[in-house]
């Protein structure tokens, strides 16, 4: 009899996974992973859905409502006035929900920008999900492996002694933290009297020890939240998981202030602090938690997201990402950065510290690969890349990093004791970029993300011949600032005529188009390939003063190089864009 019903179960069990394998919605590498389970043991799954429900205009209202004012005046300046929100801002259908409720053991978190829910569900469910008609995949939570040891460092005698030879023009003490911010144009900002103010920058990190370090206790913290173990506490506690002292590290290199000690770019910025990783061996950090917070970052309305993780290898078992992978549309945690952008935010990620690739290779990991998002490489006080910054390309050809700052012995808070202490990797060059980016949003207030974005590209030390090591080189962020032409001004009123370079580029299948008008003019604005041919009128007639804002959804068109022309009264200026597919 005992055999008999041991029999029966297995029959079960394959023919549960047979059911799950006939339907198109259950992923391979799920069904692979379920394989190795026993009936009673779960697995960690994203269910995406087919839509948003019905009644969408209503819902949009509702959405457009709830914003706050940050996000609010966030959206209006990158997105405009008709196009403030979209379906990705609406929530998971909540009747979707109930019908998955008895079919999984847990939800773990909710994604209105994926249309998803993460969930914890034994081997059986799969038939009975697949067959739901608003089910539209079941795919895998990716678990992956990020080693977030750092090792805090005496800071080196060099750097105490950074004043030496140098005329002190400044109006600020750095002490040792001079050269990380000379080296990127910020004491030229501070002294214009911009320290951030006004910008609301979100964190995603591993958790924030010794918040009240005297170089960062004045930091304003408007909102904290541990998406690892669900609470508001952001510090290590007892039975908890995850260490939370690299969050400290990257808080203070961007928002530290001790005269004679440290001073971090946007010292007098806002924030919210999201603990989304665990860092323990013998743990995970997964991907839903860094999706779960920034989304929660745009909810406050955020300007900036600097995250300092990154993710490509898994746990043994797992399917990892490859450097294949690293192509901007592919790993979970780069869609989601890039949808962040889409919102308006500007989002900073360090590139990882994998180094040299093999040839013709990548060493970026997720969500650094992302192509509206800005990946920091790291260099020492010299200006010298390290040898463990991760380079590029992309596997789709774009130069990676964007842009370096410095990341080899970084001064920044202890997160242990009241020191301070110096700390390398592209983990702390990516905060010294989140900070400059927002003194440069101070200073320009009507400058959207990707202006930013291509404003920090483009006056950095490289950015007539970037390479895949430094990127487009050390950001200026004081050459920026003074490069800000074109684009309106703090009265909102445009100066000049300009076509802004297309973004993003490369792009596939749809790429952004900015101009600016500093009159009202008959206008044209079409799309040519290289052989001379229009492919495609964006639009042509009357347009007011301003900045406007075209898509060119290209699906339909080759792979290949086309020419964005803008022409109005008598005036033309081309940019280039890349369609790869």
């Amino acid at each position: 009899m005992k055999k008999c019903l041991i029999t029966i179960l297995f029959l079960s069990i394959l023919a549960t996974i047979a059911l799950a394998q006939q339907s198109s919605k259950v992923s391979t590498r799920l069904l692979e992973a379920v394989e190795s389970i026993s009936v009673d043991e779960t697995i960690t799954a994203w269910i995406y859905f087919q839509d948003k429900g019905p009644a969408m205009e209503t819902a949009l209202q509702a959405a457009e409502a709830t914003l706050t004012e940050k996000a609010y005046q966030r959206r209006l300046r990158n997105r405009g006035a008709a196009n403030l929100v979209d379906a990705k801002d609406l929530p998971v259908y909540a009747a979707y929900l109930q019908g998955i409720k008895n079919e999984v053991v847990k939800i773990r978190h909710k994604s209105r920008w994926l249309n998803a829910v993460s969930v914890e569900l034994k081997r059986t469910a799969l038939s009975n999900l697949s067959a739901l008609s608003y089910v539209k995949k079941i795919d895998l939570l990716r678990k992956f492996r990020n080693d977030r040891t750092f090792e805090e460092k005496p800071i080196p005698e060099k750097l105490k002694e950074n004043r030496q030879g140098l005329e002190k023009t400044t109006t600020i003490d750095y002490g040792s933290s001079f050269t990380q911010n000379a080296q990127i144009g910020v004491p030229a900002m501070h002294d214009l009297g911009y320290d951030g103010s006004g910008i609301l920058i979100g964190m995603l990190d591993a958790g924030f020890n010794n918040l009240q370090h005297p170089g960062i206790d004045h930091v304003n913290i408007l909102a904290t939240w541990d998406f690892v173990n669900g609470d508001e506490n952001v510090s290590d506690q007892p039975g908890q998981l995850g260490s939370g002292n690299h969050g400290t590290y990257t808080l203070s290199a961007l928002a530290g202030h001790a005269e004679g000690q440290l001073i971090g770019p946007a010292y007098n910025a806002d924030f919210v602090l999201a603990k989304t990783e665990n860092t323990e061996s013998e743990t995970n950090a997964e991907e839903d938690w860094w999706v779960a917070g920034a989304e929660w970052a745009d909810s406050h309305g955020v300007d900036i997201i600097s995250s300092s993780l990154a993710y490509r290898e898994f746990d043994p078992g797992q399917n990892s990402y490859t450097w294949e992978d690293m192509n901007g549309d592919i790993a979970l945690v780069t869609i989601a950065a890039d949808i962040a952008a889409s919102r308006g935010i500007l989002v900073v990620n360090s590139a990882a510290n994998e180094g040299i690739p093999a040839p013709g290779e990548n060493t970026i990991w997720a969500p650094a690969d992302g192509d509206s998002v800005l990946a920091i490489g790291a260099v020492d006080a010299n200006g010298n890349i390290a040898g463990f910054s991760s380079r590029g390309p992309s596997a789709d050809g774009r130069i990676k990093p964007d842009v370096s700052a410095m990341g080899v012995f970084t001064v920044c808070c202890s997160a242990i004791t009241l020191n301070y202490i110096a700390v390398n990797g592209t983990s702390l060059s990516c905060p010294l970029v989140a900070g400059a980016a927002a003194l440069l949003l101070q200073a320009h207030p009507n400058l959207t993300n990707m202006d930013i974005y291509n404003l920090l590209r483009n006056t950095a030390s490289q950015a007539s011949t970037p390479d895949n090591n430094y990127g487009y080189g050390i950001i200026d962020v004081s050459a920026a600032s003074n490069a800000v032409v074109g684009i309106a001004s703090e009265d909102n009123v445009v100066r000049d005529f300009e076509l802004l370079p297309v973004y993003p580029n490369p792009f596939n299948p749809q790429t952004s188009i900015q101009f600016n008008l500093d009159k009202a003019a008959e206008i044209e604005l079409a799309i040519f390939n290289t052989l001379g041919q229009q492919v495609s009128t964006l639009y042509s007639g009357q347009k007011s003063s301003g900045r406007h804002k075209f898509q060119w959804e290209a699906s339909g068109n080759p792979s290949g190089l086309y020419f964005v022309v803008l022409s109005a009264d008598g005036q033309k200026q081309v940019q280039k864009a890349v369609l790869l597919k």
